[in-house]
């Protein structure tokens, strides 16, 4: 007789620790989608929190060596690349350790003016779990440039290792998840978007790598959907493998920001389609979203582990407690574990006192965290520090160092850009650093220019795959530099783009570089144009 299969039972013993609450004094405040390691009784936990309001969010970090019960002062250990496909924001943190790097996954948009739309996901790596992060530049991690002998090692121009190549508009890809088994990694994302008919999806996707290999981003393989996210509020996934059951687990927030909230928990037996196995309420606060559940570098989970979850609550829109559980797991012989009926906590927000002397968290240039000079022009960047309230004060007599001594000279904190290009700066005070950067343009560059004309024009993609049975609403997007020096990814009539389309009876391209499949599988190429500059992307239409 076969054996009956056994299911996973999260248990949640208590109410949990509150580690977070916003300060009396803050308007809003939050530290939600905690990623969390456990490792030889040490937790690590990564917090997306407000950024300095030109850039929507940091990343910050805290350690905990009693279990969870008490936390290190927080830090900021990410935020956004100036002037880069990520410089709105850094949100939604998944971490795991692979041999000697520490791999950061976030989401970000280059979208800021619809909302923060039109997201994509990242990856950086550091040796550290406190950074710098080097991102994943589409090329390797990080910039590296020789200058006479000497090499800089930059952060890096972020590329999106998970690309929305639909509608701009729609929410987009990210909330990343990993786990590492066998040396495959498998990446977890969100996927939220409409379809050809206009109807709503939203699914979490999944994806494999080698990570064995340096360049594993350049490794993915998509491998489908991994679930149909309910339309209840069902929140973005984070999976664990567990040992024990020789199953994935998935756990996520549902009915998210609402009275009636819960943790919802889905099972794998092969990490590429998930099942709801659990509904849990009882010891859970009300009005949950965006969770995390520990693991350990690998993000495994056995019997005896240190394993802790959080997640952000609260009744007061953007101000937020952030609560962490100790939890523990049983086998279980039913195929599905409820508690729907029960009830979870109701717990009001209640704020912190703010405390008198506030520790610093980052040190960062004040907005827009970058500079652009002509050659024999001169500027002096400002720099403030941030503490958890983010409450700012000036940051005076920082340190520079790790900039191109050729582009730019720094005396006296003055910076003046010597030649055309571009170099970053490390700046660095008190063990708090930041990276800036410095553009050099031409004397008869005119910054801001309202007649500015695109001068290169590439696309973002070279081809695009809809296909029928999907419905998939496909965009093209090209990236354009323009003559003030900026650059836009633009797609629409509005930015002066248009379309020719090679073959009308499989596809159509309206104004805006949407693709409508028109019923029939084939190819087309789309001749995209902007300024008197062009590129051809192909479009193969399959079942």
């Amino acid at each position: 007789m076969k054996e009956k299969q056994k299911h996973f039972k999260l248990i949640i013993p208590d109410e949990g620790v509150q580690v977070y609450m916003p300060r009396q004094t803050q308007s809003f405040g939050y530290r939600y989608g905690p990623t969390i390691q456990c490792n030889d009784g040490i937790a690590e936990a990564w917090f997306a929190s407000p950024g300095d309001c030109f850039e929507a969010d940091w990343f910050t970090y805290r350690r905990s060596e009693d279990g969870g019960k008490t936390w290190s002062y927080e830090k900021v250990v990410m935020a956004p690349t100036p002037d880069s496909m990520d410089w709105f924001s850094v949100c939604d943190p998944a971490l795991f350790k692979y041999g000697e790097y520490y791999y950061m996954g976030y989401t970000s948009t280059v979208f800021a003016d619809g909302g923060g739309v039109g997201n994509n996901g990242f990856v950086g790596r550091s040796k550290s779990p406190t950074g710098p992060f080097e991102k994943w530049t589409g090329a390797g991690w990080g910039e590296h440039r020789t200058v006479n002998g000497k090499t800089l090692h930059w952060i890096g121009n972020p590329a999106p290792i998970v690309y929305f190549d639909e509608n701009w508009r729609e929410w987009g890809a990210g909330e990343f998840s990993f786990v590492v088994k066998d040396d495959v990694l498998y990446i977890y994302y969100t996927w939220t978007t409409h379809d050809t008919d206009g109807c709503f999806s939203s699914t979490t996707r999944v994806a494999v790598a080698d990570i064995t290999r340096e360049d594993w981003p350049n490794t993915i393989e998509y491998k489908g959907v991994a679930v149909d996210r309910p339309r209840t509020g069902n929140d973005s996934y984070d999976v664990v493998f567990c040992d024990d059951l020789n199953k994935f687990v998935a756990l996520s927030t549902d009915r998210r920001f609402k009275e009636d909230s819960f943790l919802a928990v889905y099972e794998s037996d092969d990490g590429l389609r998930f099942k709801r196995v659990n509904e849990i309420k009882v010891n859970t606060s009300f009005m949950c979203h965006n969770c995390g559940m520990s693991g350990d570098y690998h993000h495994h989970i056995k019997s005896g582990d240190l394993m802790l979850l959080g997640y952000a609550y609260g009744n007061k829109w953007g101000k937020w407690g952030t609560r962490i559980h100790r939890y523990d797991f049983a086998l279980m012989d039913e195929d599905f574990y409820s508690e729907k009926e029960l009830d979870n906590v109701k717990q009001d927000s209640s704020l912190w006192e703010r405390e008198e002397n506030m520790e610093r968290s980052y040190l960062t240039m004040v907005k827009p965290h970058f500079l652009r000079l002509h050659i024999g022009e001169s500027a002096k960047p400002n720099f403030v520090f941030y503490n958890v309230c983010y409450e700012k004060e000036p940051a005076e007599n920082v340190s520079f160092s790790n900039y191109d001594d050729t582009v730019i000279s720094i005396e006296d904190g003055v910076v003046t850009g010597l030649k055309e290009g571009y170099s970053y700066i490390t700046v660095s005070q008190d063990g708090f650093m930041c990276e800036i950067l410095v553009y050099v343009h031409k004397a008869d560059v005119i910054f801001d220019d309202p007649d500015k004309k695109a001068v290169e024009f590439v696309p973002m993609q070279t081809r695009y795959v809809p296909t029928l049975s999907g419905k998939e609403l496909k965009q093209i997007r090209g990236m354009a530099r323009y003559s003030d020096g900026t650059k836009k990814e633009i797609c629409e009539a509005v930015d002066r783009v248009s379309y020719e389309n090679s073959n009308p009876d499989v596809i159509t391209v309206n104004e805006n570089g949407l693709i409508y499949p028109v019923g029939v599988a084939g190819s087309a190429v789309v001749k995209v144009m902007c300024d008197g500059l062009c590129f051809d992307v192909e479009v193969e239409v399959v079942e």
